[in-house]
């Protein structure tokens, strides 16, 4: 069935079904297998496209990560601990109704310790970098 053909009434209880489900931090959220198979069931029953249904579910989402992820930022740290302390990813995610890779990233900006473009060797051959860290090739009494 395309979107033309679904009625007013189908759209609005699909638009509000996602609005639902995302909000409610529906198990579909965090397995691939499980999306897919609600979003199929969800399109049957309301008699949408799977097409249309997903573009809705898309807005729903957007919204509510725009709505929500501040907060999570703001919990940073306590996400770190947790994670540090052994609670996965996933878990953590489904706690906060926050996408797993995102929770990630979260995470990994805080937990990992990247190198700063101000502090790597300038790009080249070995022997170029080892002269800029042993002080550009010259001995240590300036010869």
């Amino acid at each position: 069935m395309s979107c033309h053909e679904c009625s007013s009434e189908s759209y609005d209880k699909a638009e509000a079904w996602c609005r639902e489900a995302v909000s409610a931090g529906h198990d579909m959220l965090f397995s691939i297998d499980s999306f897919s198979a609600e979003m199929i069931a969800v399109s049957n029953e309301l008699g949408i496209s799977v097409q249309a249904l997903n573009s809705l579910f898309r807005n729903a989402h957007v919204t509510h990560l725009k709505r929500t992820s501040h907060s999570v930022r703001n919990q940073t740290m306590r996400h770190v601990k947790s994670y540090l302390n052994g609670t996965s990813i996933l878990k953590l995610a489904k706690k906060c109704n926050f996408p797993p890779a995102m929770m990630a990233r979260v995470i990994l900006e805080n937990v990992a310790v990247l190198p700063t473009r101000q502090h790597q060797p300038p790009s080249g051959n070995i022997h170029h970098q080892e002269q800029h860290i042993n002080g550009g090739g010259k001995n240590n009494n300036g010869k």
